[in-house]
């Protein structure tokens, strides 16, 4: 029983370091508009859920705050070359269809805010 708990622990921690590194974007009001919000590449590892990718672009980006789950799309890439050529290609494809596009500039995470001493 030691040997199969031993094993077990082991294969789950060698999966864990095997995450492969990926690149995202998030994309904001790409339904309705009428400004769709398009940020920079991040990268991140094959662990980490879209849920979770959400909540960090919305910390990042305060033009994403107030857009609905439904409203804000993260995708995921291989390699940054393909991130980068999506972001391209959604620009293009958001501003054919009369909408504006804003190409949003990477920013450092929101820290949270120490409370002082009253």
């Amino acid at each position: 029983m030691k040997q199969v708990l031993t094993l077990s622990l082991l294969l789950f921690g060698l999966t864990t370091l095997a995450q492969n590194t990926i690149w995202s974007h998030a994309i904001g009001n790409w339904r309705s508009g009428p400004v769709v919000y398009i940020t920079p590449l991040i990268e991140t590892s094959e662990a980490v859920t879209k849920p979770k990718l959400k909540e960090q672009f919305r910390a990042q980006f305060t033009e994403l705050k107030d857009i609905p789950d439904a409203d804000l799309d993260v995708l995921l890439f291989g390699t940054k070359e393909e991130g980068e050529e999506s972001r391209v290609s959604l620009m293009r494809k958001y501003g054919f269809r009369k909408l504006d596009v804003v190409m949003l500039e990477a920013r450092p995470a929101a820290l949270p805010q120490e409370k002082s001493a009253p």
